[in-house]
């Protein structure tokens, strides 16, 4: 006679690793179709609780989940095949490390009894080691539950990460019972009472203090009580490409997003500051033009990743907290006192460097409307036809650089770009997730001719999927970062990497969105407004720009005749 079993009834490993999903409050995954994913994608198409939105390449599978989480939205799953699946998808799984996005992708891997014959699509397992936060392997019922959930909680506890999957293909057919989850407490070990005593005395007493803000501050949340630091301070603010947005920059106090295209005055605020209080960066290179912009004479550091301090600068002062947490006990340091009555006052100082800076672009004519018009113009006209509340993701390129400096943003969410991965391709699938993520707000993909060749098929999801996303091609029929490269003269004897671009407006009619093309400001002010009136559809905008223009970077390298 066959022993009664107590517990929960056997369950196809696809149907326990949905609900998985959905108990960690994931409701959208971005996948394609492969024979070896079959049995999820069958559970997931059955069920309505996770929205399934299919891609048009692997590339950009783990940019639209990337998008959706930046703009505000939730965690999402991504589902490719093994091999050729998992590796166009690496791309994006390192930009979602970098970029400290939480995002659980799966794979069906091959059968283990196959591995080493050549089965079809086998790689090894630890290619994805250094893309990923964590890479989970899933072949035996025995650690299917353990495993699953285990990965789960990884892309969710801080500091936040992508997570690979690997599911073995007969696994994800196989019935059998799943035990129940014992929670595990997080514990935190920083005590920082001293440094932080340290840090509130050494801001109490600053002249000229400078907030520096990176991806931490922003994933930490708590912008206003950052805001309310910075009021008390009254210093003026820099932020990394990740940050740009989690403080206003229509607020006085803001000086520029860091990086080679800082304006020249905010490189001599930094220079003069006597301390700098950067809250969550790690640093990098991007955002710090290779680590040659001055930090103040006193530097404090607040990262959660340990691995990250004296990495790139030196910190007086290390505080190995989240920044939410910092910033709530250095407040609380400061109490009542007083600013030093020698202090700079914070907004005057951002407002003469930003002064300063459209002074210069003005004089090079980088606002005029006449074609072929500059990158500056196009991002000033987009702005002011935008309204405040629209989220825009950016893809990589030359016109990102500009939009550092001339295109504002207001809040949180509303501006996604990468960090210092920097890939191209990213923009029009991260402004599909972004939509997903805010249906009710107008989402624009800002991206350039090169970049958009890299993604263009997901004009093709946008229609399918009913994403009204209105995407802006600045398009120089150059790859122009490589083209006015300070080596070009010694390495291609001043060739440029350009083309004759197509027809963009012609393949958005093609894959069933609108396309138009604009060579002027006034123009594109018209289509944008236009654009923004209907509700019937993706849009394309090919904007014609000037491929002569200066870059960013020498926009801002000037003689700057501020002193502080």
């Amino acid at each position: 006679m066959t022993p009664t079993v107590d517990g929960p009834p056997a369950r196809p490993a696809s149907v326990q690793l949905y609900d998985a999903l959905v108990d960690a409050g994931v409701d959208l995954l971005v996948g394609l179709p492969g024979t070896q994913t079959l049995p999820l994608d069958r559970t997931v198409a059955a069920r309505d609780e996770i929205r399934y939105v299919m891609a048009r390449h692997e590339t950009a599978i783990p940019h639209v989940a990337w998008g959706h989480y930046e703009a505000g939205g939730g965690v999402a799953a991504t589902l490719t095949v093994p091999g050729p699946g998992d590796t166009n998808a690496m791309h994006g799984l390192k930009n979602a490390l970098d970029d400290r996005v939480p995002l659980i992708h799966v794979a069906a891997t091959p059968d283990p009894d196959d591995r080493g014959k050549a089965p079809i699509h086998e790689i090894e397992p630890d290619t994805y080691d250094y893309v990923v936060k964590e890479n989970v392997s899933v072949d035996r019922p025995t650690e299917f539950h353990r495993k699953v959930h285990s990965a789960i909680e990884s892309a969710l506890a801080p500091p936040r990460g992508p997570v690979r999957l690997g599911v073995a293909r007969p696994l994800l057919d196989a019935e059998f019972r799943s035990p129940g989850i014992v929670d595990t407490p997080s514990t935190s070990v920083f005590d920082g009472d001293a440094e932080y005593r340290t840090a509130a005395a050494a801001l109490a007493g600053a002249d000229r203090p400078v907030v520096y803000l990176g991806l931490g501050a922003r994933r930490s949340g708590g912008p206003s009580a950052i805001r309310a630091l910075v009021e008390r301070l009254d210093a003026p603010v820099v932020t990394s490409y990740k940050a740009k947005g989690l403080f206003p920059e229509d607020d006085p106090r803001w000086l520029g997003v860091t990086g080679s295209h800082l304006p020249a005055g905010g490189k001599r605020a930094l220079a003069a500051a006597d301390v700098v209080l950067a809250l969550g960066t790690r640093f990098d290179g991007v955002t710090t033009a290779d680590w040659s912009l001055p930090m103040g004479e006193t530097l404090i550091h607040v990262t959660r990743d340990t691995s990250r301090i004296d990495v790139a600068y030196d910190a007086d002062v290390a505080i190995a907290a989240s920044v939410a947490e910092a910033v709530d006990a250095i407040g609380d340091e400061l109490g009542d006192a007083a600013r030093p009555d020698s202090a700079w006052d914070g907004a005057a100082v951002a407002d003469r460097v930003r002064a300063e800076y459209e002074a210069r672009l003005d004089e090079r004519r980088l606002f005029d409307d006449d074609p072929p018009v500059a990158t500056a113009g196009v991002l000033r006209t987009l702005r002011e036809a935008l309204p405040r509340e629209a989220v825009v993701a950016t893809d990589i390129g030359g016109f990102r650089l500009w939009a550092k400096q001339v295109f504002e943003s207001y809040e949180p969410g509303t501006y996604v770009t990468a960090g210092s991965w920097a890939g191209m391709g990213v923009g029009l699938p991260a402004a599909l997730g972004a939509k997903l993520a805010t249906p009710d707000r107008p989402v624009v993909a800002l991206t350039g001719d090169g970049s958009l060749m890299m993604c263009l098929q997901e004009l093709h999801t946008a229609a399918a999927n009913d994403l009204n996303v209105v995407t802006v091609v600045l398009n120089n029929a150059d790859y122009g970062v490589i083209s006015k490269s300070p080596d070009i003269d010694r390495y291609a004897d001043g060739h440029r990497f350009g083309w004759a671009s197509p027809d963009f407006g012609a393949i958005a009619e093609g894959f069933d969105c609108r396309g138009t093309t604009v060579r002027t400001l006034g123009d594109l002010s018209t289509a944008v407004s236009d654009a923004l009136g209907r509700d019937d559809g993706p849009e394309l905008i090919d904007v014609r720009v000037d491929p002569d223009e200066p870059t960013a970077a020498a926009a801002a390298d000037y003689d700057s005749e501020l002193e502080f």
